[in-house]
């Protein structure tokens, strides 16, 4: 099969899931063609078999306020598939990738299949700047799938969405990701735990609530240590309020890493504080690596951790709360076992590869005998 794989090429989650499905259909023996305007962060330096990038080439043109990416899109789409007979188009992330797919359906031919991730219907998706064209083209898709349940209510919920929607998981290398030693730090510290945050440190991703919870962590649990691990918007801010609060001793941003098995590793529990997550990786992850969680209950998350039996769940929003849960887990080693094994079971019974993969696969075979 020749699949043609659409996303945006950055470290968030829809664009390293779409990479690393492509990967492992490539794996399969199936040829994937990424189109998109430069290389997928997940497979910069390494050339893996059967897969291909095509670049997404814009027109800067004095006339155009906004360079017109949709139309440069749908033409890389058309001649990828002209050139080198795509079976079939699947793209990640609706806006605009599901509109350039519909118009290059209309040329070749080629059905395409939507993913749906979280601002696809919760912000930019419903935007009424965007809502016509983008539930139509979601619409007139060969197949729909979504990340979690969450997102497939909010896309009939807030788009209008009719069609059926098959909800395929997030998953995770539980290869990769797993329980390993720290390779990376000294751990010199044996009775307080080390905190991992990773996001891409987006407001919606409230990394100073968990700088506030840090402080008040500090007070009991002094040895304690947070790392942030990744970059965006909100990184200088939370600089400052880490200087602020008088905790660079005891928080490390690290900026973008490409060894997170190795960084989790080196990590006791994982906090995600975000106001809204549709299926996040990097909760997957550290649940993969054996570690226990405290994440917020929103959006699908409430699908992945069941509180206190594979991690803990926390209002938005609330630094304290986060505060009580660390301290918890930093005053019971026990407990932290006890939740980090029950996370890693719940990623080998429904998050691995080897669970989800094939899910994509008879979608795709559908929609191509149809």
């Amino acid at each position: 099969m020749k699949i043609g794989v659409t996303c945006y090429p950055t470290v968030g989650g829809s664009g390293i899931l779409a990479t690393r499905l492509g990967v492992e259909f490539a794996k399969q023996g199936h040829e994937v063609h990424f189109v998109t305007y430069e290389r997928p962060f997940a497979i910069q330096g390494v050339d893996h078999e059967n897969v291909f990038v095509h670049l997404v080439s814009v027109l800067d043109y004095p006339l155009f306020k906004y360079p017109p990416y949709t139309i440069a899109l749908a033409s890389e789409m058309f001649r990828a598939s002209e050139q080198h007979g795509l079976d079939m188009l699947h793209v990640h992330y609706a806006i605009p990738h599901s509109t350039a797919a519909l118009l290059a359906r209309g040329m070749t031919g080629a059905p395409y299949v939507v993913t749906l991730h979280g601002s696809d219907v919760t912000i930019l998706g419903s935007d009424p700047s965007y809502l016509p064209v983008n539930t139509n083209s979601i619409e007139e898709a060969d197949a729909i799938t979504a990340v979690s349940r969450f997102v497939a209510e909010e896309a009939r919920e807030r788009l209008g969405i009719r069609q059926e929607i098959h909800v395929i998981p997030n998953f995770v290398n539980s290869e990769t990701f797993a329980p390993v030693s720290c390779e990376v730090m000294e751990r010199n510290n044996e009775r307080d735990v080390v905190i991992a945050h990773i996001s891409n440190f987006r407001p919606v991703k409230r990394v100073h609530d968990l700088v506030y919870a840090m402080a008040i962590v500090a007070r009991e649990a002094p040895g304690a240590k947070l790392m942030l691990v990744g970059d965006g918007p909100d990184r200088h801010s939370v600089e400052k309020l880490v200087s602020r609060l008088d905790l660079k001793k005891r928080v490390l941003l690290t900026g973008f890493r490409s060894d997170v098995p190795n960084l989790l590793g080196c990590s006791d529990l994982v906090v995600l504080c975000s106001e809204t997550e549709s299926a996040p990786l990097t909760l997957l992850e550290g649940m993969s690596a054996s570690l226990p969680v405290v994440a917020t209950r929103v959006g699908g998350i409430p699908e992945i951790i069941e509180d206190e039996v594979n991690g803990f769940l926390v209002s938005p929003k609330n630094p304290e709360a986060i505060a009580e849960r660390i301290l918890r887990l930093n005053s019971d080693p026990e407990l932290r076992r006890r939740l980090g094994c029950a996370a890693r079971e719940t990623v080998l019974e429904r998050y691995t590869s080897e669970k989800v993969v094939g899910q994509y696969m008879e979608i795709y075979e559908k929609v191509i005998s149809s």
